[in-house]
């Protein structure tokens, strides 16, 4: 399974930047970020569109991510908080250098992963448990991050390159303007 997944990742990478007009949605539950209750996954084309495995898996790739890219916009745009860096783990970088560049499109900023890099899961609620509950000497959790959970561990680093994230803002406007659809097939489908 995990040679399946690697290929159909590695696929994703020749797709067009913006992945050909393709959209894909993967909601299984609400994402109130973008105002849904409840969503339905669902992968939307046109006759225009160019529909063929590298831009399919690359839409899918985007759209995992989609919801995450809304929000930060909020976050960075219009908050105005400020990041150090940015660093990946889970599943969606479990295939070297995809995920992460994928990525790196969406938030236009350097992604790293880390070696350890794998299935992911609640990777993010057990490393805060751990700083709650393994912290002996109180370090804020920016020195917990660095000198516990990151010491020691070598991973990589990509940066975006301009026509990723020209594709990805591309790809996202369409995400955005398509969303009604996602609440059409929320409310056909009950």
């Amino acid at each position: 399974m995990n040679e399946l997944y690697g290929k159909l990742f590695n696929k994703a990478l020749e797709g067009d930047t913006d992945c050909g007009g393709l959209m894909a949605f993967n909601y299984v539950s609400g994402e109130p970020v973008t105002g849904l209750q409840e969503g339905r996954p669902m992968f939307v084309r046109s006759a225009g569109d160019k529909f063929n495995l590298a831009n399919f898996m690359r839409a899918h790739l985007y759209g995992a991510i989609g919801v995450l890219k809304i929000g930060n916009d909020i976050l960075l745009k219009e908050e105005k908080i400020k990041v150090d860096r940015i660093t990946g783990h889970g599943g969606y970088f479990k295939t070297p250098g995809v995920g992460q560049r994928m990525l790196a499109a969406a938030l236009n900023s350097p992604i790293s992963v880390m070696e350890t890099a794998g299935e992911g899961g609640a990777w993010g609620i057990a490393l805060l448990a751990g700083y709650a509950v393994n912290n002996p000497d109180k370090l804020s959790l920016a020195d917990y991050l660095e000198q516990v959970v990151f010491a020691g561990n070598t991973g990589t680093s990509i940066a975006p390159t301009p026509e990723d994230v020209a594709g990805f803002e591309k790809y996202i406007e369409n995400y955005k303007r398509c969303l009604p659809i996602e609440q059409c097939a929320v409310a056909s489908k009950q």
